[in-house]
């Protein structure tokens, strides 16, 4: 007996030992950024120990950096086996943000108690979960909070720095630039700092010469990467620079035998209207490297912008492009689009898309691509399977209300917005404009004015939804009811084009019609959808 307890004592201390072993030596790859082989250690310590909450989060971290959702799966597996832990609580909630998952990322920080809200991280985390709820104002604060609680965290003070330039007023965006340039001297955020600078301006039309020095700047750092050098090699170009050959003919040498680099400058190139040069560079490069991830991409994209559809089709017709094939099958039918071959296009879009589908980066990746290209009945149809997947799904739906809104499709709308409450009932917005286009439609009345009516009693000064309100009494023949609601709105507030739209019908149907007159002139100004144009239309007429 006591054999087989030594035995089995030391099995189990071998099993930890090893299990440690490997989660230092995995560590130390993925530190390195060798993240197959730390992959391999961190799946050796599983399997000694499937419980391992420290392998898990290497496995998270990896799936992070590589993109892969699986990373979302290890952090709830974390989290389930160490419940009380507010730094794995935190992970998933950043996790889930990376991913679009906003519901999960607001579960995760929801489960924090009192204590575990008084440190820096937590904050952090919950300005980030605002910034993606699109609240500027709520993510400047809790930016704010975390650089207070942690004032030696130079990563903080950027957040905090990026959520000022977002906000309205010019003395916050002024902070941001200041918080900025002090961060320009910061060893880990120089880069960071100079680049948000370098995109802030270039948003706010500044000085060339002065985004020139800021783009030198920061591709003169150790640290600065490819996209920087691109970035300093644009603004030469757009300046006219005399040093823009030099340094592209410096850059070219550089990227010749690198293919990630070499496709990030025929890419540069296409976008600059430059496809013609990078065909031509492409040809006095060796032939290996032209077929090396992702330079043929970037040569077929040449080919497409000059509309070389001979050679983009024989670029892609056999090629082989591993798990970019879809992207193949799409540039291929885009050559015989191009040729008006309809059939071999058809033909080939449709397996593009069926490719694509089997995941959620790889759809949203074509849908860019296929947008440059101006096709845009595509580009709709996979929006809309993009928005079944969890990670994109409210970038598809909120491109597609944008799309609606711009096409005045109020079907297309109404579609959206349902599609919206059902992933975040709780969104109030969604559901004031989802009653908004039910009643303009009149589909399922009577849960547009139930929703209507909820509105307005959580947020009865609310302009939107009190107009809402209104409009909902007005459909159901209660015209002083309508005009009652909105009479505690302020001149100013009524005055505003999209409620005088609706004011001026309610005006006109009580009979009021020179008060309609006064408000008729600012509501024509609201960009209106057809339906809406038609009840103030319909309202004009009464008032002749």
């Amino acid at each position: 007996m006591l054999v087989i307890l030594f035995g089995w004592g030391g099995w189990r201390a071998y099993r930890g030992w090893e299990e440690r072993q490997q989660l230092r030596h995995a560590t130390a790859l993925l530190n390195d950024g060798k993240l197959n082989a730390a992959a391999l250690s961190a799946r050796r310590a599983l399997q000694l120990n499937p419980n391992s909450t420290a392998a898990m989060r290497i496995m998270a971290q990896l799936a992070e950096r590589t993109r892969e959702r699986a990373a979302l799966d290890w952090r709830r597996k974390v989290v389930e086996l160490e419940p009380r832990s507010i730094a794995d609580a935190i992970a998933l909630s950043n996790c889930a943000l990376q991913f679009g998952d906003i519901r999960t990322a607001e579960k995760g920080l929801m489960g924090i108690g009192e204590s575990g809200r008084k440190i820096a991280e937590f904050h952090a985390a919950a300005g980030r979960l605002a910034k993606a709820r699109k609240n500027p104002v709520e993510a400047k604060a809790e930016f704010d909070q975390a650089r207070r609680l942690a004032p030696n965290e130079d990563a903080y003070e950027l957040e905090y720095a990026l959520a000022c330039l977002e906000q309205p007023s010019r003395g916050e965006r002024d902070e941001g630039v200041r918080i900025l340039e002090k961060l320009r001297h910061s060893p880990t955020q120089r880069a960071a700092a100079t680049r948000s600078l370098f995109v802030d301006g270039m948003a706010h039309h500044h000085d060339p010469a002065e985004l020139r020095d800021l783009a030198r700047d920061l591709q003169s750092y150790p640290e600065a990467v490819f996209s920087d050098r691109l970035l300093y090699l644009d603004v030469l170009r757009q300046l006219r620079d005399a040093q823009y050959a030099r340094y592209l003919t410096e850059i070219e040498k550089e990227a010749a035998s690198k293919p990630a680099e070499l496709g990030a400058l025929l890419s540069w190139m296409n976008t600059s209207q430059l496809s013609l040069i990078a065909i031509d560079f492409a040809r006095s490069l060796a032939p290996d490297v032209l077929k090396k991830w992702p330079v043929p991409w970037a040569l077929a994209e040449a080919q497409a912008k000059i509309g070389d559809w001979a050679d983009l089709e024989k670029l892609t017709a056999t090629a082989n492009w591993g798990q970019s094939d879809f992207l193949r099958r799409a540039y291929l039918a885009r050559a015989f689009r191009g040729e008006n071959n309809a059939a071999s296009a058809t033909r080939e879009w449709t397996a593009a898309t069926k490719s694509a589908g089997a995941q959620s980066q790889s759809l949203l990746l074509l849908t860019r691509v296929i947008y440059d290209w101006g096709w845009k009945n595509e580009g709709i149809d996979l929006l809309w399977q993009l928005s079944k997947y969890p990670d994109v799904q409210f970038d598809a739906l909120h491109t597609l209300y944008f799309h609606y809104s711009q096409t005045r499709d109020t079907q297309g709308l109404y579609r959206v917005l349902s599609r919206l409450n059902e992933i975040d009932p709780g969104d109030l917005k969604v559901q004031n404009n989802l009653a908004q286009i039910s009643l303009l439609l009149h589909v399922d009345r009577d849960r547009a004015l139930k929703r209507a009516t909820d509105l307005y009693r959580k947020e009865p000064a609310n302009p939107a939804y009190v107009s809402t309100y209104a409009f909902a009494l007005y459909e159901k023949g209660d015209v002083n009811g309508a005009l009652t609601a909105m009479q505690k709105l302020s001149d100013d507030q009524l005055r505003d084009p999209s409620l005088a739209a609706y004011y001026t019908v309610f005006l006109a149907a009580s009979g009021d019609k020179q008060k309609a007159r006064e408000y008729l002139e600012q509501g024509k100004q609201a960009n209106l959808l057809p339906e809406e144009k038609a009840l103030v239309e319909r309202s004009e007429a009464t008032l002749q």
